[in-house]
């Protein structure tokens, strides 16, 4: 994972770029989840967002979002896909409006 933040006002801007390691994500439905951060102690997100990112999924280009609820950074799938360990790649960015 390799990832950038930047802090304006109450807004968090993150980007990053994360590779798939050791095993598969194999999202069996839409909206399945895997956490990539966690807020540093002290932020929240004041409301839940999401955002499309880019990955090479098995359902391609943009089969992953990034989303954001209270403390979580996590990715979530649009439908049923793999993001494979050999080679698998999602990056986004996202700003999130901080409590």
């Amino acid at each position: 994972m390799d990832y950038r933040t930047a802090l304006v006002g109450r807004m968090l801007l993150v980007a990053f770029h994360a590779n798939r390691l050791n095993t598969d994500w194999n999202a069996a439905k839409e909206w399945e989840v895997s956490q990539i951060l966690k807020l540093p102690a002290g932020l929240e997100a004041a409301f839940e967002v999401h955002c499309a990112a880019i990955s090479n999924s098995s359902i391609g280009l943009h089969g992953v979002e990034v989303q954001v609820a209270q403390h979580t950074i996590a990715l979530r799938s649009s439908g049923k896909m793999t993001v494979s360990a050999n080679g698998g790649w999602v990056e986004g960015c996202i700003t999130v409006p901080l409590v």
